[in-house]
């Protein structure tokens, strides 16, 4: 008889991440004040992303902000000419280069580049409520607990990670790239009773639609033999993970051409780079705006089996 799989696709899971958009979508930002709006100082150099309360977008240099009997308004220079638009109209807007709120992260990769104030709420595989906060522009706090039905809570998994990034500058090699660098540690608890930790350094280069990452990971604590149960879901499982051990991951996040709001993501992940059989590949779709994004792809992992991965990020803030 085959048992089912905890990350096996399931009316839970389903149920779960729909549950969470509809509730993302239902309180999404409201419109700035007017306040906020007239004290906000805009580059005349800059090219500025303005998300409307009704979904539309504009793209273009900002040339006044006033007030007026409506309230206050900026004027907007973009394609199709002068647009004058009202702060009640106007959910989200920053600088072009501030747009992609979702930088900071791939699919499970952390990126070299800060959270700040992009701060995130999101679910992992329908299973995994994680939470993302940024500190004095520099520190960036993530984590997450599973709450896989039919296992018990002493059972489930948990993860916490801590970022600090540590340089940033022009990268020299592409026009409009930079180049960040950041050191980390992480803790993971696979069951309880299960703790790994690790310590890792990443670094990220950006360019104008692309960026790529690369991390060096060691596990620096924890057993060296760990006994893993998932209720009836399978029998309990040992696994070999030495303290020492040294894994490399590798990821891109890349934007269509014309298509502002769709990224193609890929990862790859070894855990040890003494084994290449170690190594898992993701490779999938994101659809983001300034308020949320959505991850969808496939995981192919050892065995080899194929995994289908998913993800919903909300950026409320």
């Amino acid at each position: 008889m085959m048992l089912a799989h905890p990350f096996a696709l399931s009316p839970f899971r389903l149920f779960a991440f729909s549950l969470f958009l509809l509730f993302a979508i239902h309180c999404d930002a409201f419109a700035i004040a007017d306040s906020v709006l007239i004290d906000m100082e805009f580059d005349d150099d800059l090219t500025y992303y303005i998300r409307l309360e009704n979904g539309d977008l504009l793209t273009g240099p900002i040339h006044e902000v006033e007030q007026d009997n409506e309230g206050a308004y900026v004027r907007v220079g973009a394609v199709i000419g002068r647009a004058k638009v009202y702060a009640k109209e106007i959910a989200w807007i920053s600088s072009v280069d501030d747009a992609y709120r979702h930088r900071h992260r791939g699919f499970l990769l952390p990126t070299a580049q800060p959270i700040r104030n992009d701060h995130y709420i999101s679910l992992v595989e329908g299973l995994m409520p994680y939470l993302g906060i940024g500190l004095f522009d520099v520190v960036s706090i993530s984590g997450g607990r599973t709450i896989i039905p039919g296992i018990n809570w002493s059972e489930q998994v948990s993860n916490l990670n801590v970022k600090v990034t540590v340089h940033e500058s022009e990268n020299g090699l592409v026009a409009e790239g930079r180049q960040y660098y950041a050191l980390g540690i992480n803790g993971a608890w696979i069951n309880d009773v299960n703790f790994l930790g690790h310590v890792f350094g990443v670094a990220t280069f950006t360019g104008k639609r692309t960026q790529v990452s690369t991390m060096l990971f060691a596990k620096i604590a924890g057993k060296d033999q760990y006994t893993i149960t998932a209720g009836d879901f399978f029998s309990p499982v040992t696994m070999q993970f030495e303290n020492g051990t040294i894994g490399i991951a590798l990821g891109l996040d890349t934007r269509f051409p014309d298509m502002r709001e769709l990224h193609f993501i890929a990862e790859l992940w070894n855990s040890d780079i003494t084994r290449p059989s170690n190594t898992a590949l993701y490779t999938g779709l994101r659809f983001s705006n300034t308020s949320v994004a959505m991850d969808f792809g496939f995981t192919l992992t050892p065995g080899p089996a194929l995994v289908p991965t998913f993800a919903f990020a909300w950026t409320p803030f």
